[in-house]
């Protein structure tokens, strides 16, 4: 007999109605930067305007709320508002301390450069003193990139600034002047720098091909055969679009 196929059953899972609750916490792979990430070519942040760009920060996903602890509310949660503004601060600040490389000054023209480091030297001190740091997750890193990816971006830690002499609240109105800045020569060089993301994520993909062919490893024959089968269609057998449940054999003779 064919009985309990086809019967109806008493206790079948009840749906679940309500969405799951998005998370107001956030991790590295939720900020705008990963979001807008293109790993294999250029991304289009420059051609997004402010309005647009804060739309999609506040709007967030399924899974988070939004994608910058600046669109947090600022009546009821000023503190994870404040927590975005030194998340910014030490965004910032890492671009100056690699802009003050030996590198960049010998790859910049002298006039841009000295442009450049007049605007970071007034600007560095007012970051200093907003840059209250961030938390991470303590997971061990395994040889994996989980660490990386998992690592949180505030904690509930009472902290406070270092490094800077200028008072937060000061800097914080200094800071917010400078973002309404019609022109700055800062801005212009990380916009120039960023190349629609296409410098970073070449000089991953070349790093990540090179490791390959000296890790895993790949001979020049291995490479050749591997560009000769790009240029044919895979076998069948591979990634086929059959579907991987069917009937068959219930219904056969």
């Amino acid at each position: 007999m064919a009985s309990g196929l086809f019967e109806q059953v008493d206790n079948e899972p009840v749906e679940q109605d309500k969405k799951k609750e998005r998370r107001v916490k956030l991790f590295s792979y939720d900020s705008v930067a990963a979001q807008m990430l293109e790993p294999y070519g250029e991304n289009g942040l420059d051609s997004l305007t402010l309005q647009q760009v804060w739309a999609g920060t506040s709007k967030g996903n399924k899974s988070c709320v939004y994608h910058s602890h600046l669109a947090a509310d600022q009546s009821s949660d000023a503190w994870h508002v404040g927590a975005g503004i030194s998340m910014t601060a030490a965004a910032l600040l890492a671009a100056i301390a690699n802009f003050k490389s030996p590198n960049m000054k010998n790859l910049i023209v002298p006039t841009l450069y000295d442009k450049v480091l007049l605007e970071v030297t007034t600007l560095e001190p007012i970051l200093l003193a907003l840059n209250f740091g961030k938390g991470s997750a303590s997971a061990t890193d395994t040889g994996s990139f989980r660490a990386a990816k998992k690592a949180k971006l505030t904690t509930s830690a009472d902290v406070s600034a270092t490094g800077s002499t200028v008072d937060p609240a000061d800097a914080a109105v200094k800071f917010r002047n400078w973002l309404l800045q019609e022109k700055s020569a800062f801005r212009g060089f990380l916009f120039v720098l960023s190349g629609k993301n296409s410098y970073y994520s070449g000089q991953v993909a070349e790093l990540v091909a090179r490791s390959a062919v000296t890790c895993k490893p790949m001979s020049e024959q291995d490479f050749v055969n591997a560009v000769k089968a790009r240029m044919q269609k895979p076998e069948e057998g591979l990634g086929s679009k059959v579907a991987g449940s069917t009937p068959s054999g219930l219904f056969d003779a």
